[in-house]
């Protein structure tokens, strides 16, 4: 099994298919690489696509240090240099985005080619002055309800939030149970940890650093706005905004043949 080392002496997974362009593929919060495997197993007869497991996450080493949003760039950095990758481009869902955001705040974009955003806000927690986050009402009171959800019983917690990730339409119960199922396999501690790790940031001033072009896609029926989207979409300058009807948060998974084909032909 393919394992590189980070420069903090994390074990993680990874998967490295394909020639051609490289495209990192960097999954969500209580996810895995798994959860792009519907783009893998395409996009890998036309380019390099290489997807891992976060730290704590999957098949990669359930450390307990290093779980910031900080320390995850640093790791896709580090899994960049490990595999000598140029000119590559980066997909993220969810907090997967913002990792990628983290990355230019630190990084730049040198050595990037492209981006792409899968249905995520730069800002989680809403406020007076932010109506754009979670649910569009997700302030400090229910994201501490959050936390203590996930504290008292994680396969709970899961069996509560996983089903709103998708469409109330989206009809695939084996998907569904198989989402479930894969995000049990984590351990409350990473997961609290990494839950407020992405929930105090804000990347809304990182969005104008972008010097890439960015593809932002979203799900009509997400618990993100279509509002939201369309703002990354106002403060990011080569930016291209892509709608997925009836889909929810996983539009990757719920609308696969339309995320494939935007995304190759974006990537070119």
């Amino acid at each position: 099994m393919p394992f590189f080392c980070t420069e903090d002496h994390a074990s993680l997974y990874f998967e490295d298919k394909g020639q051609g362009k490289p495209i990192v593929f960097i999954h969500g919060w209580s996810c895995s690489r798994h959860h792009f495997s519907k783009q893998v197993n395409e996009l890998k007869e036309s380019y390099r696509v290489i997807s891992y497991d976060l730290r704590g996450h999957g098949d990669s080493e359930r450390v307990e240090h290093g779980l910031t949003m900080e320390q995850f760039a640093k790791d896709l950095k580090d899994l960049v240099n490990y595999l000598e990758l140029e000119d590559v481009s980066f997909v993220g869902w969810s907090m997967g985005t913002h990792i990628i955001w983290e990355y230019v705040k630190q990084y730049g974009c040198d050595n990037v080619s492209n981006l792409c955003f899968i249905d995520m806000t730069p800002k989680l927690l809403t406020d007076e002055e932010w109506k754009l986050g979670l649910f569009g009402d997700f302030g400090h009171e229910k994201n501490l309800l959050t936390l203590a959800s996930i504290c008292k019983d994680w396969d709970a917690h899961v069996s509560a939030f996983t089903p709103g990730i998708f469409a109330p339409t989206f009809d695939d119960p084996n998907l569904l149970e198989w989402m479930i199922k894969e995000a049990k396999r984590n351990t409350p501690h990473v997961m609290v940890n990494m839950w407020i790790a992405m929930a105090i940031q804000d990347y809304r001033e990182v969005l104008p650093q972008i010097t890439v072009p960015c593809l932002i896609t979203y799900g009509t029926k997400s618990f993100y706005s279509k509002e939201n989207s369309e703002y990354i979409e106002s403060k990011v300058p080569q930016s291209k905004l892509v709608e997925f009807e009836h889909c929810g948060h996983a539009l990757h998974l719920e609308d696969t043949a339309k995320f494939n084909h935007e995304l190759a032909q974006f990537i070119g």
